[in-house]
C-alpha cells in the first residue's frame, strides 16, 4: 500500500511540476489587444517590447481620418478593437455615442506620471473617459526650394495674390475648417452659421486653385516628391518627414492655429479591456513615453518623460511651442450637435 501511495505522490508532484513550468509568470497576460490608431503613429519595437514583458500580441490597424476611424467603429468595428486613438475633440461625442466607457483608474498605476497640464483638459474634464497620448500644433509645411514667398499666414491658401506655390488641402474636416474660420478671424469653434457659409466659400475657391485633397501622411510624401509645395500639417508628421529631407519646414500661422491632444479610449464593446488598460499604463511609463515620443517627433504628456528625449527635442520650438505662440492656439472642442453644421460645409466643399 504504501509503495502505490508513493507512486500517486511521485506521480502528483510530477504533474504540478508540469503545470507550474507551464504557468506565465504574473507579468505574462497572453491574449491579444486589437490596436487602432494613425499611420505611423508608434514605434514597432515598443509594441514588441510590449509583446514580451506580457505574452501577448498586439493586432495594430490604421487610419488616415479621424473621420474615417469614427464610420469605421460606427459600423461594427467597435466589436473589433481594444483601445483606439482618438483626437481630443472626438471624445465626449464617443462617449455620448456609447463606444467608449469611463476609464476604471484603479487600473492605471502610472496615471500620475502624467503633466498636471493634462489631468483636467478643456475636452475631457477630469480624464473621464481618455489618457493623453501625444500632443501638438497643426501648422503650415512647406519646401523651401519650391515656395515663392513667405509662409506665415493662413494666405498661402486662401488668398490668391498670396500664393506661394502648387497646395494641397488636408483632408480633415475641423482643421481645415477651422483654417479657414482662423483666417476670417473668428474661433475655430464657432457655431455662428454666417461664419461657417464664409469659411465655405473660402474653401471652396481655395479647393479650385489647390492641387487635391490628402491625409496627413500622404500630403507629406507628396510635397517630398514635389508634387505640391505647402499643406496644412500635424507638427510632428513635419518632423519625421523632415529627417528625409532638409527642405521642409514648418511654420504655426499668424492668425493662430489649433492646439491638439491625441488621446487612448477603450471601447465599450471591444475585447480585451484589461490588456488594453495594461498598454495604457505601459505607455505612461517614462522609457516607454519617451521612446513614443522620440520616434513620432510629438510633445509627450508624460512629465518624467521629458529628460529621457534629446535635448535638441526639448528645445525644439516646432515641438514645445514658447508661451506667447502657445496663447494664440486653440483646441479643437467638440460641438455636441452643432457639429451637424461643420459636416454640412465639409459635404459642400468635397462635393462640389
Amino acid at each position: 500500500m504504501k509503495r502505490w501511495v508513493i507512486l500517486v505522490l511521485v506521480l502528483v508532484l510530477v504533474v504540478v511540476g508540469f503545470l507550474l513550468l507551464r504557468l506565465k509568470p504574473a507579468s505574462q497576460v497572453g491574449g491579444t489587444l486589437y490596436f487602432l490608431n494613425w499611420a505611423e503613429y508608434i514605434p514597432k519595437d515598443l509594441l514588441k517590447k510590449f509583446e514580451a514583458e506580457t505574452g501577448a500580441k498586439v493586432v495594430l490597424d490604421t487610419f488616415e481620418s479621424p473621420e474615417a476611424m469614427l464610420a469605421k467603429l460606427k459600423a461594427g468595428a467597435d466589436r473589433e478593437f481594444s483601445l483606439v486613438v482618438a483626437p481630443d475633440y472626438y471624445v465626449l461625442q464617443m462617449a455620448r455615442e456609447g463606444l467608449i466607457v469611463p476609464l476604471e483608474k484603479g487600473k492605471l498605476k502610472n496615471l500620475a506620471n502624467l503633466d498636471p497640464f493634462f489631468l483636467d483638459p478643456p475636452y475631457d474634464p477630469g480624464l473621464q473617459y481618455s489618457v493623453p497620448y501625444l500632443w501638438g500644433t497643426t501648422g503650415l509645411a512647406y519646401r523651401e526650394d519650391l515656395v515663392k514667398g513667405p509662409v506665415d499666414s493662413f494666405a498661402v491658401f486662401f488668398d490668391p495674390a498670396r500664393q506661394v506655390g502648387p497646395f494641397l488641402l488636408l483632408d480633415e474636416m475641423r482643421e481645415t475648417i477651422g483654417a479657414a474660420l482662423k483666417y476670417l478671424g473668428y474661433s475655430v469653434n464657432t457655431t455662428d452659421p454666417k461664419a461657417l457659409e464664409k469659411a465655405k466659400e473660402l474653401l471652396l475657391e481655395a479647393k479650385r486653385r489647390s492641387v487635391g485633397f490628402a491625409g496627413g501622411v500622404e500630403a507629406l510624401n507628396r510635397i517630398l516628391a514635389g508634387d505640391a509645395a505647402l499643406t496644412l500639417a500635424y507638427s510632428g508628421d513635419v518632423l519625421q518627414a523632415r529627417q528625409e529631407d532638409e527642405r521642409l519646414r514648418y511654420a504655426l500661422p499668424k492668425e493662430g492655429g489649433t492646439l491638439w491632444t491625441d488621446a487612448l479610449v477603450v471601447l465599450k464593446r471591444g475585447p480585451s479591456q484589461d490588456l488594453a488598460y495594461r498598454f495604457i499604463d505601459f505607455l505612461l511609463e517614462p522609457e516607454n513615453a519617451a521612446a513614443l515620443a522620440g520616434y513620432t517627433r510629438y510633445a509627450t504628456p508624460v512629465a518624467k518623460a521629458l529628460p529621457l528625449l534629446p535635448e535638441e527635442m526639448r528645445q525644439d520650438p516646432t515641438v514645445f511651442p514658447p508661451e506667447e505662440v502657445r496663447a494664440k492656439l486653440e483646441y479643437l472642442k467638440d460641438l455636441g450637435p452643432d457639429i451637424a453644421l461643420y459636416d454640412q460645409v465639409w459635404t459642400e466643399v468635397k462635393a462640389r
